[in-house]
């Protein structure tokens, strides 16, 4: 349940970039997709050497085009308003829940992916004044900018973080995303990580006597509640926000956790805005239990980290692109639940689902991933 917020209520191998561009014997050049500095180990550099020549190609396709283990950015969003204190349906402080679930998730990726982090609203300082724009403030900039092997400096800084305030989610966003559109040269992918469990607020351009109060009705009177302008529902500015930023690539993931089922359209508009929305209901990423926290976190950061790759050019015709792993044909699941499918508009990035994503996160130095252009790829069942 969201609480609203007064000055008393503070308190988440496999090279398949094989490239398959040469012909013959030939070997195929090093990899860009991956470096040994950045995490990729000897056994994936032996896959490159090992490539399958085009002549073994299926006679369906003969064309075939290198995949490239996506590189990404990603800066966490992470909500730390005084309703983070309370707990999961399991009965685990929706703090410690979410700082477990990281301090799993980053480790893996923080080789791949370079992350940062912005957290709101930024922290009073000892004996200042409480006022509508100081509980409401946040940082101009990152709490951490984004690099690799950040895992270790993110968990230290929530670790000395503690939940109080509102919940100020369009102007973090507008920090988080603002640092991607002032480095336009970053290599790979760009996302935000939005990890939040209430309504957007302190918009205090808002009429709380007209506004959609984002608790009781009480909270959002002048008469009441000398806090009630920042109360508002600040629902537009948030998905706008969002939207923007999807319009220039970077997208958005949204966490939800237990607290925010009041405004679950609210969470859904802002996922699909993201351009990162889960298929099905609900759009964003549900988390109501400790366990349920660290499942959906992983999948977030796994599909940025591990099952995403881009191709050097699109196909001739996406409807007839068959990805095999060992020789086996991947399903294409336009589902998105279990299998690949194409993960931006121009077709020249894929994404792998559920299992198959787990299986090629698995897959061993000796794997091979094959795209063969040309030839279908199996539905799902």
């Amino acid at each position: 349940m969201v609480r609203p917020w007064t000055p008393r209520a503070d308190a988440l191998a496999l090279l398949a970039a094989i490239t398959l561009g040469c012909s013959g014997g030939s070997r195929p050049p090093a990899l860009g997709g991956f470096d040994l500095d950045a995490g990729a180990d000897e056994s994936l550099v032996s896959v490159v050497r090992d490539a399958i020549p085009l002549r073994e190609m299926p006679s369906c396709g003969g064309t075939a085009m290198s995949l490239t283990r996506r590189r990404a950015s990603a800066i966490l969003v992470i909500d730390r308003s005084g309703s983070m204190v309370e707990n999961t349906l399991d009965g685990v402080r929706k703090w410690t829940a979410l700082l477990a679930a990281l301090d799993r998730a980053l480790p893996r990726i923080e080789r791949n992916v370079s992350l940062g982090l912005v957290t709101f609203p930024q922290e009073l300082a000892p004996g200042a004044p409480r006022t509508a724009a100081s509980v409401c403030a946040l940082r101009s900039t990152l709490d951490l900018e984004p690099r690799f092997g950040a895992a270790s400096a993110i968990m230290a800084r929530l670790r000395a973080s503690l939940p109080n305030g509102p919940t100020p989610t369009a102007g973090a966003e507008e920090v988080a995303g603002r640092w991607f559109v002032n480095e336009p040269d970053r290599d790979g992918g760009r996302y935000l990580i939005l990890a939040t469990d209430g309504a957007p607020n302190c918009n205090t351009a808002l009429e709380p006597t007209s506004c959609r109060c984002s608790g009781g009705a009480a909270m959002c009177d002048p008469m009441m509640n000398s806090f009630a302008p920042i109360n508002c529902l600040d629902d537009e500015r948030a998905t706008s926000t969002i939207r923007l930023f999807r319009q220039q690539e970077i997208f958005t993931y949204v966490l939800g956790l237990n607290g925010a089922e009041a405004y679950a359209s609210v969470l859904d508009a802002m996922a699909v805005e993201g351009g990162r929305a889960r298929s099905g209901s609900p759009r964003f990423y549900p988390a109501n239990t400790a366990d349920e926290l660290v499942r959906e976190l992983t999948a977030i950061t796994s599909g940025i980290a591990d099952c995403r790759f881009a191709l050097d050019a699109a196909p001739p015709d996406p409807t007839l692109v068959d990805l095999r792993l060992d020789g086996e044909s991947l399903i294409h699941d336009e589902g998105q639940r279990d299998g690949w499918d194409w993960s931006d508009a121009s077709r020249r990035e894929i994404r792998f689902y559920g299992a198959t994503c787990d299986r090629v996160s698995a897959a061993t130095g000796g794997s091979r991933l094959v795209a063969a252009f040309g030839c279908p790829a199996p539905a799902p069942p």
